[in-house]
């Protein structure tokens, strides 16, 4: 190129030119500029801070789509209370609806006696314990009325519509009838410590942990009601949980006939969630800091030039 070519390149670029300089002496500072600038810093470090937060934070975002899943365990993990109910009457019923019906469950099934000072004691015990028709082991379940019983551990199921519950059936009818001769004073008053079908993930909530029940006079069944929601969790790095949320409602039904019993009783949604971990890009947490820094610098100049007229 030749000294007037290249001096007609830049001539055409100072034509493109978008962005005009003032000379320094047609600048003049004021105190309200001043002022602006100084909110103007405000406002962007503020502004940075939390845009940089929500960057650095892992972010969970959920999908609903149809459960094409088939077969597979459900995983039971409860957690409850009785306070004047004692382990030696207690047990553990589930059955579903493919007609699986097992009766006083004790694999990883755990009780604990409470006594009547609300304190734990003796061992715990993880296997069926049946009464003699004998007077004197019917005599030693009648002392025990009025104390409570902790049962805990997992219940391992078919995935599909079903129920478990706890009643009396840890002891045949003869001797239940001779414990209990009024059926009134059977009381089902209970206090659930935890309830969840499958492993735990960030942010999952357990509806009827620390869920309080009371009878005072009378007696009753308790029913919960509970539509089961599978639930897959993709973190970040560690891979994926499969798992199940649930919404509960509950009844109680004044016992007329029987003996009463606390249930549960479940149905598997069609509707499965998928909760993702993520983070945001860096490209996008780039472009927002330019829109913030762009957005805040036009916005003063603009309250900055209605303030001066």
């Amino acid at each position: 190129f030749s000294m007037e070519q290249y001096d007609q390149v830049l001539h055409y670029l100072k034509l493109l030119d978008v962005f005009p300089k003032t000379v320094d002496d047609a600048k003049e500072p004021s105190v309200s500029g001043g002022g602006v600038s100084i909110v103007v810093f405000l406002v962007l470090a503020i502004l940075f801070v939390s845009e940089t937060s929500m960057f650095l934070q892992v972010q969970t975002k959920h999908e609903l789509h149809v459960d094409t899943t088939r077969g597979g365990m459900l995983l039971i993990n409860f957690d409850i209370q009785f306070s004047a109910l004692p382990c030696s009457v207690l047990s553990l019923d589930a059955m579903d609806v493919s007609g699986e019906h097992e009766l006083d469950v004790v694999r990883d099934v755990y009780k604990r006696q409470i006594g009547r000072d609300g304190v734990p004691y003796g061992d715990v015990i993880s296997q069926k314990v049946k009464a003699d028709y004998d007077q004197d082991s019917i005599q030693r379940i009648r002392e025990q009325i009025g104390e409570g019983c902790n049962i805990y551990g997992t219940l391992s199921a078919q995935k599909v519509a079903g129920n478990f519950h706890f009643s009396l059936h840890a002891q045949d009818f003869h001797v239940l009838s001779q414990v209990f001769p009024d059926r009134q004073s059977v009381n089902m008053s209970h206090v659930i410590n935890h309830l969840s079908f499958g492993k735990d993930y960030p942010g999952l909530k357990h509806p009827l942990d620390g869920e309080v029940k009371t009878l005072e006079t009378g007696t009753g069944t308790f029913e919960y009601y509970i539509k089961i929601v599978p639930t897959i969790y993709h973190y970040l790095k560690a891979g994926a949980v499969h798992t199940n949320q649930y919404a509960v409602t509950d009844h109680f039904r004044k016992q007329q006939e029987g003996f009463p019993a606390l249930y549960f009783i479940y149905d598997i949604s069609p509707i499965m969630v998928t909760a993702r971990e993520e983070r945001t890009s860096f490209s996008h947490y780039a472009t927002q800091l330019c829109a913030i820094v762009g957005g805040t610098y036009v916005v003063a100049g603009l309250v900055h030039r209605l303030s001066r007229h």
